[in-house]
């Protein structure tokens, strides 16, 4: 083995949206907004790699209507509830993960 690793698609694309950064991004919001494609096509190719990452964006508004739907009323306010909290910790999560990246960036 010759020691030097092959790029692979993840790592190209992480590469590209790291390149189109500044670091002066205060947030993570405002660089998904300043490389919103950059972003995109690395969670694809991220969503490519295994099953376990295989993430269903286009088909899940209709899979949680059906859910909604077929739930009383009064459970459709906790099924609410818990999507609610479940986009607050991804949103958390990725807010994380961009903090870490500034920190390792100004090390």
């Amino acid at each position: 083995m010759s020691g030097i690793q092959e790029e692979t698609e993840v790592s190209r694309f992480a590469r590209q949206l790291a390149g189109s950064l500044t670091g002066a991004e205060g947030s993570f919001e405002d660089a998904r907004e300043r490389a919103g494609a950059e972003y995109a096509a690395l969670l694809d190719a991220v969503r490519r790699t295994h099953a376990r990452f295989a993430f269903d964006r286009e088909g899940r508004p209709g899979a949680v209507n059906a859910v909604r739907e077929a739930l009383p009323a009064m459970e459709r306010d906790v099924f609410e509830a818990v999507l609610d909290d479940h986009a607050c910790e991804l949103a958390a999560v990725e807010e994380a993960l961009y903090q870490f990246a500034l920190a390792l960036r100004r090390k």
